[in-house]
């Protein structure tokens, strides 16, 4: 294929890396990249998934009257995280602190039962309106099905960069710090060690 063909190829949707064996070598993935970087757009390998992704490469611009078949909502945003955090992030803290030494708290990572989703969603989305999201982002190429299990999808793990982890760690050992403090008041006033003395 050509790198015009590759681009179209990879515009429309991910694709198994074994099916483009034009892209193993670097004069041909670095024309690819030249020229998807011309519309704003970039070239990404999912490991996990080992396919080649085409990505928009930043904000689109606003237009009116333009209905852009790939724009996530602010509700779609939201799952998306809660289904990289639960899918990426998380195992791959797991990991990490498996590799330390450490004792990691369980979960392996495998998948994201929806009823969980939607049990953190409850009172914000209804559960035809996160059906509906999650399909959408089913059908992007976000995430995937399996086994009634929700999985990341070539696009998710592409959207990681060592920044987005480090922000990712920092909320979640600030959320750890406030949910020990909660517990540790909690048990402090049922004991009465909180209450007033004279």
């Amino acid at each position: 294929m050509s790198p015009a063909e590759l681009c179209r190829v990879l515009l429309v949707g991910s694709v198994p890396a074994a099916e483009l064996p034009e892209l193993s070598g670097d004069e041909m993935r670095d024309e690819v990249r030249r020229r998807l970087a011309e519309v704003g757009c970039e070239l990404a390998y999912s490991v996990d998934s080992d396919r080649w992704v085409a990505r928009l490469g930043g904000p689109l611009p606003d237009i009116e009257g333009h209905e852009p078949v790939l724009r996530l909502s602010q509700a779609e945003l939201a799952v998306l995280a809660a289904c990289w955090l639960h899918l990426r992030f998380l195992p791959a803290e797991r990991a990490r602190a498996a590799a330390d030494g450490l004792d990691p708290d369980g979960g392996d990572g495998a998948g994201l039962d929806p009823d969980d989703l939607a049990e953190q969603f409850r009172g914000r989305l209804g559960q035809d309106q996160l059906h509906d999201l999650v399909e959408r982002l089913r059908r992007s190429g976000f995430l995937t099905q399996r086994e009634g299990l929700l999985r990341a999808g070539p696009l998710l793990s592409t959207f990681e960069d060592p920044s987005t982890v480090e922000q990712a760690r920092t909320l979640l050992t600030r959320h750890q710090r406030l949910a020990y403090l909660q517990r540790r008041a909690a048990e402090l006033g049922a004991d009465g060690s909180l209450d007033a003395t004279d």
